[in-house]
């Protein structure tokens, strides 16, 4: 059975940096390389490779950029909430954590007109509150992150698909400075252990980190290749990753 493989996009606009008060207003046409430049050219990316992608988008982006939304779907793409301003998920009060998962779905669903049925914890840290509320509201997927990277099905129709930090640009990039060739090197190998363990593999790639860099662009542009030409890997939305975990379960 073939390894599934998800590539799947994070964040969008300026909702992180207003949250941590990097800026504190959306940043002016044409000052926004990250929106304007980034997120273009993983779009892109998909498109001219065929790749389906989930891209986890915050509430309030949802509500500044509705043609954007409105342009993934068109694209075949499937949209995931990431909180309302992208805050640290794990140090939310439960007494908040309502409010900002209603706030942010009902965004996305004005904006886009589906609702949206997965979820990526800002920070990558999701709590069992969160999961509770998810399934009350209709969620289908946690997509945040676990230490083992095994699939988990949650409740009857909620399932937890999470990556591992091997899988994200920004563990490699931002917060270290690896070559192209060693982020490569770490992509390939964690592919092919993860079709040795018999699970699933989720990558994240996000505009800002490696949107903005055509070497970083070209490197993921050979990952793709790589898997949609190995027999071991299929590329698939996080949705027929759920569909196999329950079929299964």
């Amino acid at each position: 059975m073939a390894t599934l493989v998800s590539f799947t996009l994070d964040n969008l606009g300026d909702a992180a940096d207003l949250h941590r008060g990097v800026i504190t207003s959306p940043r002016a046409a044409g000052t926004n390389p990250a929106f304007e430049i980034g997120y273009p050219a993983l779009l892109e990316l998909s498109t001219e490779l065929g790749i389906p992608l989930t891209y986890f988008i915050e509430g309030w982006s949802a509500e500044q950029y509705p043609q954007e939304l409105k342009h993934i779907l068109k694209l075949g793409h499937e949209i995931g909430m990431h909180g309302w301003q992208h805050e640290n998920w794990a140090e939310i009060e439960e007494s908040v954590t309502r409010d900002l998962i209603v706030k942010a779905t009902e965004s996305i669903r004005r904006a886009s007109g589906v609702n949206p049925t997965a979820f990526r914890a800002p920070g990558g840290v999701s709590t069992p509150h969160t999961r509770k509320l998810l399934a009350e509201l209709g969620y289908t997927i946690d997509a945040s992150h676990t230490p083992d990277g095994w699939v988990r099905t949650e409740t009857s129709r909620l399932v937890c698909i999470p990556y591992t930090w091997e899988g994200v640009d920004a563990s490699h990039w931002l917060w270290e400075k690896k070559s192209c060739e060693e982020v490569e090197d770490i992509w390939f190998r964690a592919l092919e252990k993860a079709a040795d363990e018999g699970r699933h593999f989720v990558f994240i790639w996000h505009p800002h980190v490696m949107g903005l860099d055509p070497a970083k662009l070209e490197t993921g542009r050979r990952l793709i290749r790589f898997v949609q030409a190995s027999d071991r890997y299929r590329v698939v939305r996080l949705s027929a990753i759920r569909n196999r975990a329950l079929t299964f379960s």
